[in-house]
């Protein structure tokens, strides 16, 4: 690999060398603007000057820049996807800046959406940006995100190809790219890679930001040198708004109800201002800021299947109920100056937070035991921050890139709690009975309204409080510091039009966790000295009288978090356990990667395009972990490794309308930081077996080669399919071993058989699949038949994991859908826009249990793998857009109420069945820019 690495940097050396490109004095510069006929920006628009120069595409501000244009008169040909194509004339002197501003019409009277409704304009947009870029990429515009009720960045993207999303609390949480689990993938702020505000893990919780805060989201699917290799299984880029030519004033407000649990309500307002300033333009700002609240109600069964019995058994099932109150608001900002054609500096930030606060009420029924009754008071709160300071500079047949930025996050607090002692019949057992169905267990022994007083498991005065936990203290860290530069010369070798580029970048990340837990302990462990009956005043006024849609009759009385805390902390008869200083969970790790890279792209015929590259990545990482003997943060870890990511992608235009992509790209997911540390989870005590986690500071960094091919064609009336190919083939994927172990463990009694999971690199996998895409406006039907849309796109994978520890077989990769699809009808006039969303995701792997011989029912049985239970949601959006820029707007989220949850094996086996019902939601927005 090392001669292949030097042999590809010595050619593209030599190329550049040899090339003529010299600057002359009798060659001038073309710049220009490209907009509609309403004066927006039109991005990823095409412009060649005939005879022969090279294309370029208009940036984010509809901008572009052709430098080194021979003197001469010049036919100036734009085209952009849902208009009509551009043709006109200029002429360009010596040492002259040539100035241009292209305005591109509909193509026929059928087409006057494009222009005048958001959405349709939004997808328009994203089909350029497609096709303009080098590498496989999808983008979701501003305008599209909100045409659909997407709460947060991951609901959005998982309406796209080959992108599933892990849900938590009835949201997007993770973001899944071909197969891939969340950890293959890398999320940027403008191009600046940014950390996770969870304490172990690099995926970044998407539900931290609102859907509504940034101009448009990227994935970028294939890997190329002058991107990071992080996302082998793609990289997310969030792209933040900026100043445009036409000010900007945007103002909206939402409010809404999900009929659940009483009632529950949703609200949310936000707005952006900004615009251009001094002479020419030259000055942007913008501001924009969000505030969210969801208020969530959920209705939760979680059973435990009995191992080694085929027919649905439990030997427990916990009867939860939630309430949140989940808040987010942030900002996003940007200023920029145009120092000269072709040069600009900007700076952007992006801030937004997460306050997931709520209460969890459960009820656990034990075959054949006591039943058990405890309360979680919830208080995380997450933030992402981003600040970059970036420059585009073009001189002559140079161009310069330059970032440098700053991005931070972090999590605060975590979840307290109540355990009570069951205090009833001292005889009192429940029984697993078969239930009104195979999804929904029954019982029987102790819970019902024809159960004695003294046995009913669903009576608070049958309880005694025993353990009061505050909130997590302390908090988990990570500040990331970026810069990077490149440099990138234009070039031609007769007719062939080329670009050789060089960059570097280096970005290094601190990341801690400094939390720690408090227990208050009851001197009486029986429950008896705290009973819930002699304390009438810790009853809540929390209600739900239509809990599991009536099945298991209205959910109980429930107890105070609060008044419980105020009576442990008061009565002297709670003693603490924990308290700060150095935990067996906590870490500290300083992670270092500088990079370099080459790329050269060229055409090698009027209609193929080659790009290839060499990037290279080295990465030192310290840890210090828990040291059991010393009791403090003092066992160091770490080490040096470098990797040689080649890529190449080849492009060939089959006719105007069509192309072909073939794309080759290496790429790296390096381990979490709870996994590389030596961090020790806290254990759980109070369940049989023991278990808990350990890191493992000899794992390696995961490896793949990817491989893509792809088919694409436009339509007219802003059409575009996508038929594509992907393979992806890891070397040192990082699994889960379990195993159980005597040896001493933080917080563990001495001698006790604890069940340990550790990270390891084993064995090899790969993922395949393809994926059809497909967006038409069908303008071309008669009458008020053509405002009608549709946008689908269908995904199918398989995957294999091979010589997993414990087993035989070759299961499915982790988090891999083997089916996924989203069906997306749309109708649209001057005033009206409406949109439906049906989204299904497959079952899925969400962690390896089965291991050979487990039990005599099998693989598909309740000792095997957990999974996601596939999952199918409609939605649906409508507006209508009134005079003076008002626009009213209503949406339905999940109307169809479906489920989410695991289970082990075969979707018999439940682990988890959770409902969140409806949202039911309307507002209204006014846009400065519609007067």
């Amino acid at each position: 690999m090392q001669n292949l690495s030097k042999y590809f940097l010595t050619l593209l050396l030599c190329l550049f060398v040899s090339v003529s490109a010299s600057s002359q004095s009798s060659k001038g510069v073309v710049s220009g603007t490209v907009k509609d006929s309403a004066g927006a920006v039109l991005q990823g628009a095409k412009i060649e000057l005939q005879p022969s120069v090279r294309p370029v595409t208009s940036d984010g501000q509809g901008r572009f820049t052709l430098t080194e244009v021979p003197s001469g008169t010049y036919t100036v040909n734009v085209t952009y996807v849902g208009f009509a194509p551009y043709s006109g004339s200029i002429t360009v002197a010596s040492g002259q800046t040539a100035q241009i501003e292209v305005v591109l019409k509909i193509a026929s009277a059928k087409d006057s959406v494009v222009v005048t409704a958001d959405r349709v304009f939004g997808e328009a947009e994203a089909i350029n940006r497609t096709l303009a870029a080098e590498n496989i990429l999808q983008v979701l515009p501003a305008d599209v995100i909100v045409s659909l009720p997407n709460a947060n960045i991951a609901d959005a993207l998982g309406r796209m190809a080959s992108v599933t999303i892990e849900r938590d609390e009835g949201e997007g949480k993770y973001v899944q790219i071909r197969g891939t689990e969340p950890r293959l993938s890398n999320t940027m702020v403008d191009g600046v890679t940014i950390p996770s505000p969870e304490s172990g893990v690099r995926q970044i919780k998407l539900d931290t930001i609102a859907s509504d805060l940034v101009d448009s989201v990227e994935i970028n699917k294939t890997l190329q040198a002058n991107i990071d290799a992080d996302g082998i299984g793609g990289s997310v880029n969030l792209v933040t708004k900026t100043a445009t030519d036409t000010p900007t004033i945007t103002l909206y407000g939402i409010a809404g109800h999900t009929p659940i649990i009483g009632g529950r309500t949703v609200q949310q307002a936000g707005g952006t201002i900004g615009r251009r300033f001094l002479d020419d333009k030259k000055l942007g700002i913008l501001i924009g800021g969000i505030y969210d609240y969801n208020g969530r109600g959920i209705n939760d069964l979680e059973p435990v299947p009995t191992v080694g019995s085929l027919t649905p058994h439990y030997d427990s099932m916990d009867f939860r109920d939630y309430v949140y109150n989940r808040t987010r608001w942030g900002a996003t900002g940007s200023a920029d100056y145009k120092l000269s054609e072709g040069s600009d500096i900007s700076l952007r930030t992006l801030f937004s937070t997460f306050r997931n606060w709520g209460n969890k009420w459960v009820f656990s029924m034990n075959d054949g035991s006591q039943p058990q009754y405890s309360q979680d008071w919830r208080r995380p709160n997450m933030a992402i921050g981003s600040l970059a300071l970036q420059g585009h500079h073009v001189f002559s047949n140079n161009i310069i890139l330059w970032s440098a930025s700053v991005s931070r996050s972090r999590s605060l607090s975590g979840s307290g709690g109540a355990s009570y002692q069951w205090i009833g019949n001292p005889d009192a057992q429940c029984t697993n009975v078969p239930g009104v169905s195979v999804n929904r267990p029954g019982w029987t022994g102790c819970i019902g309204p024809n159960t004695a007083t003294a046995d009913n498991a669903f009576d608070i005065n049958n309880y005694g409080l025993i353990e009061y936990d505050p909130p997590t203290f302390g908090q988990s860290v990570q500040l990331n510091l970026q810069a990077s530069g490149s440099y990138a010369r234009q070039y031609h070798l007769s007719t062939h039009f080329g670009t050789i580029e060089f960059g570097a970048k280096i970005r290094n990340a601190h990341k801690y966790d400094n939390t720690y837990n408090e227990a208050y302990l009851a001197a009486d462990q029986t429950g008896h000295s705290d009973q819930v009956r002699n304390h009438p005043e810790w009853t809540s006024t929390f209600s739900d009288s239509d809990y599991y849609d009536g099945t298991y009759g209205k959910y109980p009385t429930v107890t105070d978090y609060a008044k419980a805390k105020v009576y442990a902390l008061t009565t002297g008869a709670f003693e603490l356990t924990g308290g700060p200083g150095a935990n067996s969970n906590n870490y500290d790790l300083i992670e270092r990667i500088p990079a370099g890279y080459v790329m050269n792209t060229i055409e090698l015929a009027s209609r193929v395009r080659l790009v290839a590259g060499l990037r290279v990545e080295a990465t030192h990482v310290d840890t210090l972990s828990f040291d059991e003997t010393a009791g403090t943060l003092s066992y160091k870890a770490g080490g040096d490794y470098t990797n040689v990511l080649p890529s190449a992608s080849l492009r060939f235009a089959l006719d105007k309308d069509s192309d072909l992509r073939l794309v080759y790209g290496r790429g790296v997911a390096r381990p979490d930081p709870q996994d590389i540390s030596a961090a020790v989870s806290q254990p759980t005590l109070d369940q049989t077996p023991v278990t808990i986690s350990i890191g493992n500071p000899a794992l390696k960094a995961e490896k793949a080669n990817d491989y893509d091919i792809l088919y694409e064609r436009t339509f007219p009336h802003t059409g575009l399919f996508q038929a594509g190919y992907f393979y992806k083939d890891l070397t040192d994927p990082i699994v889960y071993e379990q195993f159980y172990s005597t040896q001493n463990f933080p917080h563990v009694p001495p001698g006790t058989n604890v069940l340990v999971t550790q990270p390891i690199n084993a064995g090899s996998a790969y993922v395949q699949g393809f994926e059809v895409s497909f967006q038409q406006r069908l303008a071309y039907l008669p009458s008020v038949m053509s405002g009608l849309g549709i946008s689908a796109n269908y995904s199918h994978t398989s995957s294999k994991a091979r010589d997993l520890p414990g087993r035989s077989d070759q299961p499915a990769l982790l988090r891999d859908a083997p089916n996924t699809w989203n069906i997306s009808p749309t109708y649209d006039t001057k005033h009206f826009s409406m949109r439906i969303g049906m989204t299904f995701d497959d079952a899925m792997i969400y962690q390896y249990q089965w291991t050979d011989g487990a039990d005599s029912v099998g693989i598909k049985g309740p000792a095997g793998d957990n999974y996601l239970y596939s999952h199918y949601q409609f939605d649906t959006q409508a507006s209508y857009n009134l005079p003076f820029g008002l626009q009213v707007y209503a949406y339905g989220l999940n109307l169809n109420n479906e489920v989410f949850g695991f289970y082990n094996g075969s979707p018999q086996y439940v682990v988890q069945r959770e409902y969140y019902h409806p949202t039911y939601a309307g507002g209204l927005r006014w846009n400065f820019h519609h007067e």
